[in-house]
C-alpha cells in the first residue's frame, strides 16, 4: 500500500483522533487505487464503538476525490465528529471539514477555497477537453452544494467565493459559516518561509510563500498575544534551516524531534497506532467470545444485542442474563398458575360420603383394596 497520509489515534477516554497534516493523497495514491481507501475504512472501523472522533487539520489540500471519500466515511460514522483546524484548512481539506458535524478553528488559523483545478498530462483532442470540462463542472457543483449546506448561504454567493479564490482568517471563516466555533488553544500557528515555501506548524503547504495572502505572510513577524514577535527574517530562509541542524542534546520536546527527524517520529507514531489498533481489536474479539461462551439457550437475542447493537462488557452481559432468567422464571410460574386455574383442578375436593367421617372413609378405602381370604 502507498504511504499513508493520515493517522488514527485511539484515546483513553473512548474517543479517537484523525490527524490530517500535510497533503491529502498528493503523491500518495488514492484515486484509481482500491487499496488505500479500503485501508482507511478498515482503520476507521477498527476504532470500535468510540463516541467522539476529532479530526485535526493542518493541510493545504490535495486530491478532491480523497477528501470526498474521507468526508463521507466520517459523516456516516455513528460517532460525533468534530474538525479542529490547527493551522491551515485549504482547498480539498475544506471538503473534509464541511463533512464534520462541528468545525472548531484556532483564532489565528487560515481558511481557503478556490476554483476546481485539474492536472492535464500529455496531449488531448477537443472531445477529451470537453470531457475534462464536464468533469470539472460536475465536481464544482458537488462542492458548491456541500459549501452551501454547511454555511447556509446561497449557492451563487458560495460560487463567487470559490471563483475568486478566497483566503480568510479563522474569524472571517466563522462569519461566512464555514467555522462553528473559535478557540485559542494557547499555541499559535507557526508560519515559516523555508526556501520560498510556506510552512505552517512545520508542515509544507505546497505553496510558494509569496503567493500566500498578506495576513499569512505578515504573521511571520507579527507579535502574537502574550509572545514576543517572531524575528526570523523573511529574506533569510537559511536561518530557519538551523532548526533542522539542531544538536540532539538540545531536543527537549516531541515537536523538536519531529522538526529534525519527521520520518522517525512518523514511524514511531504509526507503530504505536498499529499496536493500539491491534490491542483494541483483540479486546473486542475477547469481549464477543466471552459473551458467546456465557450465552444460554433462550438468550440468543440478548447475546446478539450485547455483541453488536447494544455493546456491553462480558460482566454486564452476565448480570443482564441473570436478570433475564429471573424474569423468564417469574413469567413461567405465573403461566403455570394461570393454567391450573383455567383447568378447574382447584375445584376438586375429597369430601367423604354422607354419614361417614374422614376416618371411616379412609378405613373403607383400605378394606376395598385389601386382599380377601
Amino acid at each position: 500500500m502507498p504511504k499513508k497520509f493520515w493517522q488514527f489515534r485511539n484515546m483513553a477516554d473512548g474517543s479517537a483522533e484523525l490527524l490530517l497534516y500535510g497533503d491529502i493523497a498528493g503523491e500518495k495514491s488514492w484515486y484509481g487505487d482500491e487499496v488505500t481507501p479500503k485501508a482507511f475504512a478498515e482503520e476507521l472501523n477498527a476504532l470500535g464503538a468510540v463516541a467522539d472522533i476529532t479530526v485535526r487539520i493542518n493541510s493545504g489540500g490535495g486530491d478532491v476525490f480523497s477528501a470526498q471519500a474521507i468526508g463521507n466515511m466520517l459523516e456516516q460514522h455513528p460517532a460525533r465528529v468534530t474538525a479542529r483546524i490547527d493551522g491551515v484548512c485549504a482547498s480539498a481539506a475544506t471538503i473534509v471539514a464541511c463533512h464534520c458535524g462541528k468545525v472548531i478553528a484556532a483564532n489565528d488559523s487560515t481558511y481557503m477555497i478556490h476554483p476546481v483545478r485539474m492536472g492535464l498530462f500529455g496531449y488531448a483532442d477537443a472531445e477529451t477537453l470537453r470531457q475534462y470540462i464536464d468533469a470539472i463542472t460536475t465536481i464544482r457543483e458537488n462542492i458548491i452544494g456541500l459549501y452551501a449546506a454547511k454555511t447556509g448561504r446561497d449557492r451563487d454567493e458560495v460560487a463567487g467565493w470559490m471563483d475568486e479564490t478566497s483566503w480568510w482568517t479563522g474569524p472571517q471563516a466563522k462569519e461566512n459559516g464555514f467555522v462553528d466555533e473559535l478557540t485559542n488553544n494557547g499555541e499559535d500557528a507557526v508560519v515559516e518561509n523555508r526556501s520560498g515555501v510556506l510552512f505552517v506548524n512545520r508542515v509544507s503547504m505546497g505553496l510558494p510563500f509569496e503567493n500566500a495572502p498578506k495576513f499569512v505572510r505578515d504573521s511571520l513577524t507579527a507579535p502574537a498575544a502574550g509572545r514576543p514577535a517572531n524575528t526570523k527574517p523573511e529574506t533569510k530562509p537559511e536561518k530557519q534551516q538551523e532548526v533542522q541542524d539542531m544538536d540532539p542534546k538540545d531536543i527537549k520536546t516531541v515537536d523538536d524531534l519531529r522538526a529534525n527527524w519527521p520520518e522517525l517520529v512518523n514511524q514511531i507514531e504509526q507503530a504505536a497506532a498499529k499496536a493500539a489498533t491491534e490491542t483494541a481489536i483483540n479486546a473486542e474479539r475477547a469481549r464477543i467470545q466471552s459473551i458467546e461462551d456465557m450465552a444460554l439457550p433462550g438468550s440468543e437475542k440478548l447475546a446478539a444485542e450485547a455483541k453488536f447493537s447494544k455493546p456491553m462488557s462480558a460482566a454486564d452481559f452476565a448480570e443482564a442474563m441473570v436478570k433475564n432468567a429471573k424474569t423468564q422464571g417469574a413469567t413461567y410460574l405465573a403461566q403455570v398458575q394461570r393454567d391450573a386455574e383455567n383447568s378447574g383442578v382447584n375445584a376438586v375436593t375429597n369430601t367423604p360420603p354422607a354419614g361417614q367421617t374422614e376416618g371411616d372413609a379412609f378405613i373403607a378405602a383400605i378394606k376395598g383394596v385389601a386382599p380377601k381370604n
